[in-house]
């Protein structure tokens, strides 16, 4: 399914005459429209994005544009305060959560973690911080088995706490950096622990109760909720297909949150002006402690200025929340299609409200066909000791998965290389001297990724 020219440029004047600033005498706010919508339109016509974008500059009211459609099937559109998973911007709320155990004097970050999970091994070496912080060395959720089983559908949170502990944890804590949302469940773990009260209730009660985030909760199975809408993943070339959410027990500390677009706003208006946290709390949260990381958001630098954020994707949505402090703005995307064209997105959306120079990438030419057989092209490509690429063949599709996590179909381009619409990556594969493939390059330019291919026993 995918949407016409024709609907994505309707949909557009839409969410610009439905904005509620059209009537305002803003030439400046009424032109930021206009070069959002210009920027957006693309990827809505490339089905890689539809959901909301929100900006707000200082006490200015905030602005909320919605694009494209909540549900596909029924040619529903979206509404400015539809509700989204936000994927890993939860870490942020996860990061907060210790923060304020900790002005309560119920834990600190410097403890270690055998002190709250005493059955978890090497419990007396990772601290929380290093949890924080992804430098304590446990493995990731989407490396268990039970999630590649199970496809992140079924899940019990104790099950997943106890097949973290009994993986190897991939460096000794301190000594290394690696991503892990499996440390974030420990962290969700410790919050239930110490407060006495479920990760989405301590969430509830000490920070969206009180800021009246009332469209923000932690996931869970049950009755629909009025808002949130349906994701999608994308296929072929300008397809979408529903997806399932991940069982919450998954992502419970590490991305298990749905909010809005506004509320998101409200949030960072808060956070950062010190209505959540202590001044010595909140210089931790956002103080790098390495590879632009703080406490569950990313520090780092965009047109020359700070930015304070974090991104996000899980099974049919993407997200992204941004914060510029010199400048007093934040930027939110949300979209329910899980690709990383939020990247694209989310830095030119900015630009715009930053008053910073931008160009729209090409388009993307896909090829209706392609002469390369793809049984030639599958098999398993090693990028490191703790991370291989699976290419598989089915339906006449090829994907690409990494571990044990989700399938993302790769499409041919013209240029005889392929894409991710997913991951929003190119792909690409590379031959030894006989012409048979050996190895797969992840993204363009000379410091690209290359895995190598596996030779199985049977070759």
């Amino acid at each position: 399914m995918s949407l016409s020219l024709k609907s994505c440029l309707w949909l557009c004047l839409l969410s610009f005459l439905t904005s509620g600033l059209f009537a305002q005498n803003n030439l400046k706010r009424q032109k930021l429209i206009l070069r959002i919508n210009e920027i957006v339109a693309p990827y809505l016509e490339a089905a890689d994005f539809q959901g909301v974008i929100g900006i707000q500059k200082g006490d200015d009211n905030p602005l909320i544009l919605p694009y494209g459609y909540a549900s596909v099937e029924l040619d529903v559109p979206h509404r400015g305060n539809n509700t989204f998973m936000i994927g890993s911007v939860s870490k942020q709320f996860t990061g907060v959560a210790i923060l304020l155990l900790e002005e309560d004097g119920k834990l600190k970050t410097s403890d270690t973690i055998e002190k709250y999970l005493p059955d978890f091994p090497r419990g007396k070496e990772i601290t929380i911080e290093q949890l924080l912080t992804h430098t304590s060395g446990v493995a990731d959720v989407y490396s268990l088995k039970s999630f590649g089983k199970t496809a992140g559908l079924t899940a019990r949170f104790d099950d997943v706490i106890s097949e973290l502990a009994a993986m190897e944890l991939t460096f000794d804590p301190g000594n290394g950096y690696a991503y892990s949302n499996g440390g974030y469940s420990l962290l969700g773990a410790i919050i239930e622990k110490v407060s006495g009260r479920s990760y989405g209730e301590f969430l509830h009660e000490r920070i969206f109760k009180p800021l009246e985030m009332n469209q923000t909760a932690h996931d869970a199975r049950g009755e629909a909720v009025k808002k949130r809408v349906p994701g999608y993943d994308p296929i072929g070339f300008t397809e979408l297909a529903p997806v399932q959410t991940i069982h919450p027990d998954f992502t419970l500390g590490n991305g298990s949150l749905w909010s809005s677009a506004s509320n998101l706003l409200k949030w960072n208006k808060a956070l950062h002006n010190g209505r959540v946290l202590s001044k010595a709390s909140y210089r931790k949260l956002i103080t790098d402690y390495g590879r632009g990381y703080g406490y569950g958001v990313s520090v780092f630098r965009r047109f020359d200025t700070s930015v304070i954020g974090h991104d996000g994707r899980v099974a049919g949505y993407a997200s992204d929340l941004a914060y510029y402090p010199d400048k007093k703005v934040s930027v939110v995307i949300l979209s329910n299609v899980q690709s990383v064209a939020r990247d694209d997105i989310r830095r030119l959306v900015a630009a715009a409200a930053l008053g910073e120079r931008y160009e729209r990438p090409t388009p993307k030419v896909f090829a209706a066909d392609t002469d390369r057989d793809q049984e030639l092209l599958t098999g398993a490509y090693s990028f490191g000791p703790n991370f291989t690429v699976y290419i598989t063949s089915r339906d006449g599709r090829l994907w690409a998965q990494a571990n044990e996590g989700g399938l993302s179909e790769i499409v041919p381009l013209e240029n005889g290389r392929w894409f991710s619409r997913m991951l929003y990556a190119t792909v690409q594969f590379g031959e030894d001297g006989s012409g048979a493939v050996d190895r797969l390059i992840w993204g363009e330019g000379s410091n690209a990724p290359v895995g190598r291919k596996l030779i199985s026993q049977t070759d």
